[in-house]
Formats: C-alpha cells, sequence, structure tokens
C-alpha cells in the first residue's frame, strides 16, 4: 500500500526541486538511490506489517476442547486462547495502517546523510463475502482513504490527502494515482488455514491507475504495488498459529517475500505473552521478534543491487477474541542496505514504525 514522490523521479514536476548541490551525474544516481528506497520500504512493508507466513509451533499445542467461544471465557481466567479469526460470512472489519519511515543515505561527497521522512496512512475494509469449499474463504477488500507526506532534510516535498479536495492537486504528480486507488476492490480466496491462494481484482486496479496515469508511471505503480504485495493485504491472518495456545507459548513464522529487489526473507518468532487491557478490550498480547535478509539479489528492476545487511524486526500485536481478529499492530523495522551501482556504492540506513489497527467491526 505504498507509494513516495520519489518514485516519479525526474519524469515529473519535481525534477525542479533541488535536493542538494552536486553534480549532474552523482543527482542522477541519487535520484535513482531514491527510488530503490521507496520500492524497498513497500516490500518491507508488506512483509513486516502484514505479518503474513507460515507458522509453525515451537511447544506443542495444547489439546482444543469446548466450543468455539473457549477462549473468550478463558480469556477472564487468563488461560489459553484459540488464536484464529473468526470469520463470518457478511463480517467487515475496518482497518487503518499507519507507517512513518525515515532514511538516511551517505551520499558520496557529501559531509551529511540526507535526511528522508514518509508518513503513509491507509484506511480499508476487509469483508468476508463467503466460505468455499475448502474450508477456506472469499474475502473482499476496499480502499477508503489514504494520505502521504514525504519531507527531504526538512523540506516537504509531497502532501496528499484522499478526503481533501482535489482542485489543489494539479501540481502533485502521485495525487492521480492515489486517489485512484480509492474504491478499488480485491479478492482472495484463501485455504483452510487463511493462505491466500489467489487473488481477482487486480486487473481492475489497474485500469484505474492506466485511466489517470503516464506510462512511466504505471510501470512504477506495477513494481510498487506488485500482485505479490497486493496479496499481502489478504495474508496477516496467516501469522496466527489458528490453534489453541497458552500464555507463554511460542511459535515461528518464515516467508519469502519477492520484491524488486530480489527475494527477501523474513524470519519472525512470536510469543503468547499475556493477557492485557489493551483499551476496552480483553486481549492476548503477542511479542514479536525477527530478522529480514537478502535471500537474492537482482538489479533488473531497479538498475542498482540493494542487499540487506542487517534488518531487524520487533514489535507486539494484541488479538481479541471476541471479534475474532488481530485488533492492533505496533512494529519496528530496522535494517542497513548495501546499495551497488556501474559506478558506486552507498550505505542507506532505514528505520520504519508501522500500526495496524482494526477500527470498527460494523
Amino acid at each position: 500500500m505504498k507509494t513516495s514522490i520519489n518514485v516519479f523521479e525526474s519524469k515529473t514536476g519535481v525534477q525542479g526541486i533541488s535536493i542538494m548541490n552536486v553534480s549532474q551525474n552523482c543527482r542522477h544516481e541519487f535520484n535513482s538511490m531514491k527510488k530503490i528506497i521507496t520500492l524497498l520500504s513497500l516490500a518491507t512493508l508488506a512483509g513486516g506489517v502484514l505479518l503474513s507466513g507460515c507458522s509453525k509451533p515451537k511447544k506443542p499445542a495444547a489439546a482444543s476442547g469446548g466450543n468455539a467461544d473457549a477462549s473468550a471465557v478463558a480469556a477472564a481466567a487468563d488461560g489459553p486462547v484459540d488464536m484464529k479469526i473468526k470469520w463470518a460470512a457478511g463480517k467487515t472489519f475496518a482497518m487503518r495502517m499507519e507507517l512513518n519511515m525515515t532514511t538516511e543515505m551517505k551520499v558520496p561527497n557529501q559531509p551529511d546523510p540526507v535526511k528522508q521522512d514518509i508518513k503513509l496512512a491507509q484506511d480499508f475494509n476487509l469483508t468476508a463475502l463467503q466460505k468455499l469449499d475448502n474450508g477456506g474463504w472469499n474475502l473482499q477488500l476496499e480502499f477508503e482513504n489514504v494520505s502521504m507526506d514525504v519531507s527531504m532534510g526538512g523540506r516537504s516535498l509531497m502532501s496528499f490527502n484522499s478526503t481533501e479536495s482535489p482542485a489543489a492537486e494539479t501540481n502533485n504528480p502521485a495525487a492521480a494515482i492515489l486517489r485512484a486507488m480509492i474504491g478499488a476492490r480485491l479478492q482472495y480466496f484463501t485455504d483452510a488455514s487463511g493462505k491466500v491462494e489467489k487473488m481477482g481484482g487486480v486487473d481492475d486496479l489497474m485500469k484505474r491507475i492506466k485511466a489517470v496515469a503516464k506510462p512511466q508511471e504505471v510501470g512504477m505503480f506495477q513494481q510498487m504495488f506488485s500482485e505479490d504485495t497486493l496479496k499481502r493485504y489478504g495474508s496477516f491472518s496467516e501469522a496466527l498459529p489458528n490453534r489453541i495456545v497458552n500464555v507463554g507459548e511460542s511459535w515461528s513464522v518464515k516467508n519469502d517475500i519477492v520484491s524488486t529487489i530480489g527475494t527477501l526473507t523474513m524470519d519472525m518468532n512470536y510469543t503468547f505473552k499475556n493477557w492485557e487491557q489493551h483499551g476496552a478490550r480483553k486481549c492476548a498480547h503477542v511479542d514479536a521478534t525477527g530478522t529480514i535478509a537478502s535471500k537474492n539479489v537482482s538489479a533488473a528492476m531497479v538498475g542498482a543491487a540493494v542487499e540487506i545487511k542487517d534488518g531487524k524486526i520487533t514489535g507486539d500485536f494484541w488479538f481479541d477474541p471476541e471479534p475474532g481478529m488481530i485488533v492492533d499492530v505496533h512494529n519496528t523495522q530496522d535494517m542497513a542496505l548495501k546499495i551497488t551501482t556501474r559506478t558506486q556504492t552507498m550505505s542507506q540506513q532505514i528505520s520504519q514504525k508501522v500500526r495496524l489497527s482494526l477500527v470498527d467491526v460494523p
């Protein structure tokens, strides 16, 4: 879910913004690096925030028993919880995702690193349409709102909010594409464990984008919002163990993420830490730690080889057994990158904090 003014590079009105007093060649490669970092942020966001993967228990699962409401009853006594999503036909979960990302790039021949800040927020609804014969579900996601603010060196480069009038967006190269996402619907078809087996609606989304975007912008959008990235929006439940777990019990999640810089491997460990009052909800509090690393590197899409040297993910999520949903995710990702072009090597530090919250269950 995630763009930046950087992705439109010098092909838009943004090229008039002078970021630093550097040579033309250095500026060209610097702009390329900005694009790479934007694309990487999408890949790590997809993997880290939406928490997708195949879970494996680290300790034997507790013997299941009782009815579907056993976990809610047990919560009152700080007992085990049946940690799986309770889909029901027609049930909608209104979600909000917020991303705050800071990057620092060390540019050759410049004394100080260049700092970039991106703030992105998305509202979307996730609805269970019907249960499938295989025990899985047909889910539908609809994008409701999106906002984005981008600054570099303390200077605002772009601001967009879909709830505001488009009248003032004539000089904003990202506005048309971001606004075209509003109302777009994607469908997910899962197996019984919640793994997305296939998708629908991607072609319709691309028709929306092509109707308002220039060809080069369409290509960049496809790089950022590939089908694999969009799949993560319907896959976050795969982080759950889908069984009854006790306080102190752990499970692991490992997943490969296909991105424009190659394949990334995310290896996460989760522990049911305790029952906790989270706002108005009595929730199972889960601690998360893990790593993200380059499994293989590809320079074909972004024109440079980008390798994650030290990627760490930490965070928590809260699961409420009453609606049967993850109601809040707090996630921090820190990583060092090695970026190699045909003429030079640069280093990049990325830090991003992400929150995914259940807003309402209409």
